[in-house]
Formats: C-alpha cells, structure tokens, sequence
C-alpha cells in the first residue's frame, strides 16, 4: 500500500487556542511570582522560560499556517510522491529489474512528485518563506538527492547492468524516503497533521448507505478506528471498533413494521398495528408494538362476514446480536413483555403470533444491521477483505436514541497498512475534510 497521508486543516481559531492554553502555566507562575516568588524580572516559570518565547512560537504559527488551498496542494503533491513509491515498489518486486515501460512510468512519476513539490513552495506567502527556511532547505536538499539518485539509476539501466539497477533501485528508495519524510516535517510546520502507514491507530471516515426495509429506504450512517495490538515481521494487528446511526430506522419504525407486520385474513383475523418504539437497552434494543386485533368468520361462500371479536393488546420483544463461529451477524428474538386480556391476550400467549411477529420484526432490524456491518460498504479498500467480525451489541447514543457497536480484528502487512493511509487521505482530500484521520 502506497503511503499517502491524511489530513486535516487546524483553523486559526484551533491555533490560537492550542496556543493560548500553552501559555496558562505560564500566567499561574506569574502569579505566583507576584504573590512572593524572588524570580527574575522578565522571567515568568522556574524552568526559565520567558513568556516572549510563548509569543514568538503563537506569532510563528499564525505566519506559516497553511491555507485552504495550500493544504489542498499539498494533499496533491504527497499523493504524488506516494504514486512515486508505489511504482517504486512495483518495480523492486518484479523478478526482470529491467522493465523499461516500469522504468519510464517511474521516471514520470519522479518527476510529477519534484516538479509539484517546487511548485508548493512557490506558492508561500513571504512569512513562511522566513518561516519555514530550514526546513525548505532540508526539503531543497531530499530533493536534490532523489534527482542525484534518478540520474544514477537512468544511467544504470542504459548500460543494463543489473547489478548496478538493483543497487540504485535500493538508494533511489532511501532518497525518495528521505524526500517524503521532509514533505510531512514541513507539512507539520504549517499546521498540516498528517497520517502515514507507520500510525498506530486510524479514524475511518463514516460512510452513509441506504436500505430498503418493507416499503421504507433507511440511511445509515457508520464510523470507525483501528488501533494496533500487535506486530510481528511484516504483519500488523489492529482492533476493529465501528458504530452505526440507526436513527434513520427508529424514526420510521412505525412505518416499517406496519408494512411487515399488518395483515387481514377476511375470514380468520385481522391485525393492525396502532404504534411501534424501539429504543436501545444495551446491549440488546427493545421493539414496543402496540396491536389491534379483531377475529372474524365468513359464510362457506365468503360473501357474508361475521365479527366474532376484537381487542387491543401489546408486545415487548428485546433483539440481542450475536456474531457465530463463521464471523456471521444474528438477531436473537427474545419476548419481554406482553399486556393483553382476553382473546387478544390469548392469541400473543399462545406462542403462535407472537412467534410469527417477533421473526418478521427481527428479520427487519437485521436487515440494517446486515447493511451497517457489510465491511465492502463501510471500510476502506485496503482492509475489507481483512476484516473479520468478532462482537456486536446495541448501544445508547444519549437522548434515547438508537445505535449499535461493532468490534473486529484487521490483521494486514505493512504495505497494507500504507495503502489504507493513501486511501484515507484521498477520501478526505475528495471530501474537504478538516477532521483529522490518524493518531500516533
């Protein structure tokens, strides 16, 4: 997996902020200065710090913060160096080193990456030319090296040595290593966090999906991370946590279950549904169904029919998730409580309908929990098929609302790891995210 790297833009609000609370040890020892301390004047904390230094370091960031449009070329131009190495990669993995559409590919990558990274600089702004001039000065210097080391491997394969291809092939990475390296330094320096394949934990941006459920399309919306747990050689281990928004399915549950659940046998019975709630209980939810229920018989002919009796009633159900041996999400269907006298009271204890309404109902809320936890909608290309479901229960997002937990195992190697990066940053540089996407 190439390494791109995710992104997100701190505001001037968030620097100031960030900054302004960095200088609150500074204002309490000040005040105790005043209250008796025989420090020096100028000097505001016991490890000598001045609280000009603070300043400097606010005034510094404000002049070199990346813009809008800056942090969007510069999500350009590390995808560009990450397409370099990937092609890099690709080359270095192919039994025949001397592959010279591979080679020519790579050249014009190369090049994009070098010619996209001067064109970023260009672009500043006098402060961040002051600014940032160390660190424009390393970056000068990767980028002279990866040039040095292009010419070194153009060489090489025009005398098809291939000794000397597969050693400049091993150089040319470090340099284009050292080059991406400086990229993210300076990136970091303008206020540019960035996310690469050696992170130990990733947010993953929420997907949105839809789902026809009876006659209703349900939208849901699911987020999630990943967190390392483990390493060994080249294959890395994370825990899997997502969390799905059914909202959407408790606001139309009414609507959902009417168009599962309702049903008129002209000659037999009639059952209407009055109301229907469902809320999270954790680690299960709990469907309220409210019932009207009428019993009717028919001449041998049908065209006369006849009211025996009716009655309203209710029905509590609790819907507990599972995850089998094979990694496969289930709904177990459990009555809770059921309120009803009489034939009503009978027909729901009887275990018959009962029974038929909580397998139409479970089958209903499964069906959006199939569709929150289909890994090939919510996860990135990188780790779908890695992936592996190992828990599952409903959760309380607050204000007695509705959501449901998910938790798994991704175990991929590190080049996966890398691509999940790039895919990462491509979805948010695509979106115009300014939420961050990684942590260290």
């Amino acid at each position: 997996m190439f390494r791109t790297e995710a992104f997100f833009h701190v505001s001037r609000g968030l620097v100031f902020t960030v900054l302004l609370l960095r200088c609150v040890p500074f204002a309490v020892a000040q005040r105790h200065e005043h209250m008796g301390s025989n420090m020096p004047g100028g000097m505001s904390r016991p490890d000598g710090v001045e609280e000009k230094d603070t300043l400097k370091d606010f005034n510094h960031a404000l002049a070199v913060q990346a813009t809008t449009q800056q942090i969007a070329e510069f999500q350009t131009l590390v995808n560009a160096t990450a397409a370099a190495q990937e092609q890099l990669g690709f080359i270095q993995r192919k039994s025949d080193k001397n592959s010279r559409p591979a080679f020519s590919a790579l050249d014009q990558v190369l090049e994009d990456a070098r010619a996209k990274n001067r064109r970023f600089q260009q672009g500043f702004s006098e402060p961040q030319k002051s600014g940032l001039k160390d660190l424009t000065k390393r970056l000068d210097k990767a980028d002279s090296d990866l040039e040095q080391e292009q010419q070194h491997l153009e060489r090489a394969i025009s005398s098809e040595a291939k000794d000397e291809i597969s050693a400049h092939l091993e150089s040319l990475e470090k340099s284009l290593g050292s080059f991406s390296n400086e990229q993210l330094a300076l990136g970091r320096e303008m206020g540019i966090t960035l996310a690469s394949g050696q992170d130990l934990a990733f947010n993953l941006p929420a997907s949105r999906s839809s789902v026809m459920i009876g006659d209703r399309e349900i939208s849901i919306s699911v987020s999630g991370s990943l967190a390392q747990v483990a390493a060994a050689g080249d294959m890395r281990t994370f825990t899997l946590k997502m969390s799905a928004d059914l909202s959407d399915l408790q606001q139309n549950v009414m609507q959902i279950m009417s168009s599962v659940l309702d049903r008129e046998n002209n000659c037999r019975q009639r059952l209407s549904l009055r109301n229907a709630t469902i809320m999270s209980t954790p680690p299960a939810s709990t469907l309220a169904l409210s019932l009207h229920f009428e019993r009717w018989t028919c001449a041998s002919s049908g065209q006369f029919q006849t009211e025996l009796a009716e009655g309203d009633g209710s029905v509590e159900f609790t819907f507990t998730p599972t995850v089998d041996g094979s990694g496969r999400l289930v709904l177990d269907s459990n009555v809770k409580r059921i309120d009803g006298s009489g034939m009503v009271g009978e027909e729901l204890r009887s275990g018959d309908l009962s029974a038929d309404l909580g397998k139409h109902a479970a089958g209903s809320i499964l069906t959006a929990l199939l569709a929150s936890s289909d890994f090939e909608r919510t996860l990135p290309g990188a780790v779908r098929s890695a992936a592996k479901l190992r828990n599952a229960r409903f959760e309380d997002p607050g204000a007695g609302g509705l959501a449901i937990a998910y938790e798994g195992e991704v175990q991929i190697s590190n080049e996966q790891v890398s691509r999940l990066a790039s895919q990462l940053n491509q979805t948010l540089s695509a979106q115009g995210s300014s939420s961050p996407s990684s942590g260290r």
